[in-house]
């Protein structure tokens, strides 16, 4: 009598904890716009992913004899133009940089700082740290990739999410501007010097 009442309570509680969970995830789903949070880029690689971890779908689609090859013929010319678009979208971006947007002098100064300065001796530290501690291979080629992806300039994504909210798409414009004008210079300065650290 006793065992029952326990089960009848935990099969309650199972369920209203259940219950609790969908009610929770449909008012995220409600409230949340999943097409402003997802970038374009992002949802390609989602579906990209299902599609080349599920051999049923990547069999069908992916191929010379896949039935549905013209799938896959369609989304690599849509990517062969999305490279020209991508350097539209960069220039047009970077042209509004130019007219400026009011931000002072000192802040994309120091954005650029940190960018630059910071985040590079920050990342030595990291691919260093992770090589002693035996994380990473002592690969010089390995570390030198694992630095670079510290200097290079942010990406186009940021101007996507920027333009999807409606918020902030001057000031990522002159930001990204400023950044991209001084990556050619920071680049070459720590790409020379993150071969010479792993030369040593």
């Amino acid at each position: 009598m006793v065992s029952n009442l326990k089960n009848k309570l935990l099969i309650r509680t199972e369920v209203s904890i259940l219950d609790k969970i969908k009610q929770r995830s449909k008012m995220i789903s409600r409230e949340l716009n999943l097409k402003a949070i997802f970038a374009p880029s992002t949802t390609a690689v989602i579906v990209g992913f299902i599609i080349g971890v599920i051999p049923q779908i990547r069999n069908v689609i992916i191929g010379g004899l896949a039935p549905l090859r013209v799938v896959e013929d369609s989304a690599s010319m849509l990517g062969d133009a999305a490279i020209p678009s991508v350097t539209l979208l960069l220039g047009a971006n970077l042209l509004r940089g130019f007219k400026g947007s009011g931000m002072q002098l000192s802040l994309i100064g120091g954005i650029i700082a940190v960018r630059y300065v910071l985040l590079p001796v920050l990342g030595i530290a990291i691919v260093k740290g992770a090589v002693h501690v035996g994380m990473v291979q002592s690969d010089p080629l390995y570390e030198f990739v694992l630095l670079l992806q510290y200097v290079v300039p942010p990406a186009m994504n940021i101007g996507t999410i920027t333009q999807l909210f409606g918020a902030g798409e001057s000031e990522c414009a002159v930001v990204m501007l400023w950044t991209y004008g001084v990556a050619s210079v920071s680049l070459t300065v720590w790409s020379t010097f993150f071969m010479w650290l792993l030369s040593a």
